[in-house]
């Protein structure tokens, strides 16, 4: 097993509940002595959990310490990197008039990695031909040089505040439940039904 395999399986086995015995069994198998295996098991706890596991005295040197302190300082850079507790690149937001247009002009070939930045969970259903977030009931679509967002009824306004505070116009509009606002550049159409509210951004 490759260390970055053994480092994987050790902090696994001390998530999961592994006793010591079988986490200490794992590393003599892949050729460690019981000392070190000892001693490495509790350098790991003590990474994870330092106020419960105080750090050990170092055995006495030997050159397979050379191997250990390789993979220590390895576990301590995935522990780094891969935090459980580390913060998130994504906002875990809902979307706003300002990344509709943001994704306007970015175009399709990014939609998936900037939704990806705004909530999680965001994907392509080629069948449907368009972004679905289904932990928040929301999708987003292209149709006719339009971009379409599909999202739960809006329990505030939000978006309507925003687009008047950014110089939005609201443009009087018969239809029942709609609304439209547009500056310069875009026009906003928002209209609402007992369940949801579609929201398309168009150039002006």
């Amino acid at each position: 097993m490759e260390k970055q395999q053994i480092i994987e399986q050790i902090k696994w086995m001390i998530t999961d509940g592994n006793s010591d015995h079988e986490i200490e069994a794992l590393l003599v198998a892949e050729g460690v002595a019981r000392t070190e295996a000892k001693y490495t098991l509790s350098v790991v706890k003590n990474e994870l959990f330092p106020h419960e596991y105080p750090l050990p005295p170092e055995p006495s040197k030997s050159r397979n310490y050379l191997w250990i302190g390789l993979l220590t300082a390895t576990l301590l850079i995935l522990l780094l990197a891969f935090h459980p507790w580390r913060k998130s690149n994504t906002a875990e937001r809902e979307i706003t008039p300002a990344d509709m247009i943001r994704l306007m002009k970015a175009g399709p070939g990014v939609y998936t990695t900037e939704l990806n930045k705004i909530s999680s969970g965001w994907t392509f259903n080629q069948d449907k031909d368009r972004w679905e977030n289904k932990k928040r009931k929301t999708a987003l679509a292209i149709r006719m040089e339009q971009l379409l967002y599909m999202c739960p009824v809006l329990h505030d306004h939000s978006f309507q505040d925003y687009l008047e505070s950014h110089d939005f116009r609201d443009i009087i509009y018969g239809k029942p439940g709609s609304k439209i606002y547009q500056n310069s550049e875009f026009m906003f159409t928002i209209q609402t039904n007992g369940a949801y509210t579609m929201i398309s951004l168009a150039n002006r």
